[in-house]
C-alpha cells in the first residue's frame, strides 16, 4: 500500500544521527583561527563580531563550511571561464601591511588584459563572490548597496595593490542557478582610508585585550540573531578582557 502522508526525511532518526556524526567528525579537523585580520571582514557593521571571527576557535556548522567551500569552487570556475575567454591574470599577490603583517590577505585576481570587445581597461582588480539567488538579485538591482563589506574589501585591495586608477571588476555567481553578473567598482579613497583605519583600530584593541562594543544593544536585531557568536557575545561580561602579549593576539574565549 502506498503511503501518501508527508514525510520530513531531514527530521528522521537516521538523518539526524548521521548528521550528528558528520558534525562531530568535522570538529576534529576544524581550521584554527587565522593569525591575521583579513580585508574581507573589516567592513562588517559589528566590530566585536570581527574580533570574534578573527580570534575565536571556529564553531561553524558543516553546512556553513560547505557554503564557504562552495564560494571557493565558484571562484575557481569563474576564473577558469574568464581565462578561456582570453582574460589574462597576473600571479596572485598578497596584501601585507599594518602592524607587522597582522592585516593581510589575498586578492582573487588582477586582470592584465582581455578581449577588446569588453569595455574594460587594465590592470584592474578582480573580485568574486558566490551568493544565493536573493543576494544575487540584490546585487543585480542595487549593486553593492546591501553588501558594504564587499565594497570595503575591494577598496582596500585597490589601495594596497596600487590599482586605484581603474575600476575593479566584481563578478557575482548565483550559487542556485550558476548565472553570473559583472560590474565595475570605482576606487573610493575615503572608504579605503576609513577601512584601513578601522582595521588598525581593531588590531590594536585586540592586542591590548580590549573587547570592542557591539554595533547595537538590541538582542533581537536580526544581524545579531543570525550571528554565530550570539551566545558568546551576549553572555560575555561587559567589563571583562583578556590581555595579550606584545607579539601575539589573545583569543577572546570565555
Amino acid at each position: 500500500m502506498l503511503d501518501f502522508n508527508s514525510t520530513a526525511y531531514a527530521d528522521s532518526e537516521l538523518s539526524l544521527s548521521i548528521n550528528k556524526l558528520i558534525e562531530e567528525a568535522a570538529r576534529i579537523v576544524a581550521d584554527p583561527p587565522r593569525d591575521y585580520l583579513g580585508p574581507s571582514g573589516v567592513g562588517h557593521v559589528c566590530a566585536r563580531r570581527i574580533q570574534f571571527d578573527w580570534q575565536c576557535e571556529p564553531e561553524h556548522a558543516v553546512r556553513l563550511r560547505d557554503i564557504f567551500a562552495r564560494g571557493h569552487f565558484h571562484e575557481r570556475q569563474a576564473r577558469a571561464h574568464l581565462r578561456r575567454a582570453k582574460f589574462r591574470f597576473a600571479p596572485r599577490r598578497r596584501l601585507g601591511t599594518a602592524l607587522g603583517g597582522l592585516f593581510r590577505g589575498n586578492a582573487d585576481g588582477v586582470l592584465l588584459g582581455g578581449p577588446k570587445s569588453c569595455d574594460l581597461k587594465f590592470p584592474a582588480l578582480w573580485e568574486h563572490k558566490a551568493l544565493n539567488a536573493k543576494g544575487w538579485r540584490s546585487v543585480n538591482k542595487h549593486g553593492l548597496k546591501d553588501y558594504p563589506q564587499y565594497f570595503a574589501q575591494i577598496a582596500l585591495y585597490q589601495e594596497y595593490l596600487e590599482l586605484t586608477d581603474l575600476p575593479a571588476l566584481f563578478t557575482v555567481t548565483n550559487a542556485d542557478t550558476c548565472e553570473r553578473l559583472h560590474l565595475l567598482v570605482p576606487f573610493n579613497i575615503e572608504l579605503a582610508q576609513q577601512s584601513s583605519d578601522r582595521a588598525v583600530m581593531i588590531i590594536e584593541a585586540t592586542r591590548a585585550g580590549e573587547l570592542l562594543p557591539r554595533f547595537t544593544d538590541n538582542k533581537q536585531d536580526w544581524r545579531c540573531t543570525v550571528c554565530e557568536h550570539y551566545d558568546r557575545c551576549w553572555e560575555w561580561p561587559e567589563h571583562s578582557s583578556q590581555p595579550s602579549s606584545t607579539n601575539s593576539v589573545s583569543c577572546f574565549v570565555s
